[in-house]
C-alpha cells in the first residue's frame, strides 16, 4: 500500500533554478512538482504559472500543480486563460489546486477585502469553472482551441470536514478532489478526515500538501499518510540537490 501513494515536492522559489531542479526531481523519482501562491509577505515567489511552465518543459513526465492558487486574487477571465494555457501546453499534466487564502497580506497587496474572501472564492470559482467549460458568462467568453478541452483537474484546499471539504466530497462539480495541508492540520486529523472523505467521495483524489521536508519524523508521517490511503503527498522543501532529493524520495518505498 505504501508504494501506491505518489510523492511530490515544491520547486525552488527562484525562476532561474526551476528548470535544473525539475530535471533533478524527475531523475530522483518524484511524481510531481508544485508551487504555492503568496504575495506581499516580504519574500518573492516566481509567477506560479510561468514557473510551472518552465518545470513542465524541463521534465516532461512530471505532473505540475499549484498548492494552492488563491482564486479571488485574479479576475476570473484572466485566471481562466492562464489555467487553460498551462493545461494545454503541459499536455494535460496540470492540476489546479485552489483556495480562498488565509493570509491578509496577500489581499492587502492586491487591494482586495480579506474579510470577504470566502464569498469571493465561491463566486470566482463558479465563474472560473464555467469559463473553462466553455460556457459564456455575463458577457465574458474564454474561447477555445477546438481540438482540446481547457479545464484541468481542480482540487480544493481546506481543513478536514471544513465547508470546502464537505462541498467537494458531496459532488460540487467545481472540484475534482480535496487537498489537505499540514500547515493547518496534523497527520492524525488529516487521516481522520480522509476516512470521512472516502465514505462520501469514494475514490476521488485526496492529497496532502505543505509537509515540511525537514521534519525529523518525515518517514513516519509519509508512512501514516500512505497507509491511510492518500493519493499524493507533497513535500515543502528548500533544498534540491541530488543527495537531498534521493534521501527524501527513499523515505517512501
Amino acid at each position: 500500500m505504501l508504494a501506491a501513494m505518489r510523492l511530490g515536492i515544491t520547486i525552488p522559489f527562484r525562476p532561474d533554478l526551476v528548470a535544473d531542479a525539475a530535471r533533478r526531481i524527475a531523475v530522483a523519482g518524484f511524481d510531481s512538482v508544485w508551487l504555492p501562491d503568496a504575495h506581499n509577505r516580504g519574500f518573492l515567489l516566481p509567477d506560479g504559472f510561468g514557473a510551472l511552465a518552465i518545470a513542465a518543459t524541463a521534465a516532461g513526465r512530471l505532473e505540475i500543480g499549484t498548492a494552492v492558487t488563491q482564486v479571488p486574487l485574479r479576475p476570473p477571465l484572466e485566471l481562466a486563460q492562464r489555467v487553460a494555457t498551462l493545461h494545454v501546453a503541459s499536455g494535460g499534466r496540470f492540476c489546479l489546486g485552489v483556495g480562498a487564502g488565509s493570509t491578509e497580506a496577500d489581499y492587502v497587496g492586491m487591494g482586495l477585502p480579506f474579510a470577504e474572501r470566502f464569498r469571493a472564492f465561491d463566486n470566482c470559482m463558479t465563474s472560473l469553472d464555467r469559463l473553462l467549460c466553455g460556457e459564456p458568462l455575463e458577457g465574458l467568453q474564454l474561447g477555445s482551441w477546438t481540438d482540446t478541452g481547457l479545464r484541468p483537474p481542480i482540487v480544493v484546499g481546506g481543513r478536514p470536514d471544513g465547508v470546502w471539504f464537505r462541498r467537494a466530497a458531496s459532488g460540487d462539480r467545481r472540484f475534482d478532489g480535496w487537498m489537505g495541508s499540514m500547515r493547518s492540520a496534523t497527520a492524525d486529523e488529516l487521516c481522520a478526515g480522509l476516512q470521512r472523505w472516502r465514505d462520501v467521495a469514494g475514490s476521488r483524489r485526496a492529497l496532502v500538501s505543505t509537509i515540511p521536508a525537514g521534519r525529523p519524523d518525515l518517514g513516519e508521517v509519509l508512512a501514516q499518510l500512505a497507509e491511510a490511503g492518500f493519493d499524493d503527498a507533497i513535500l515543502f522543501a528548500d533544498r534540491h540537490d541530488d543527495d537531498e532529493l534521493t534521501r527524501l524520495r527513499n523515505l517512501l518505498p
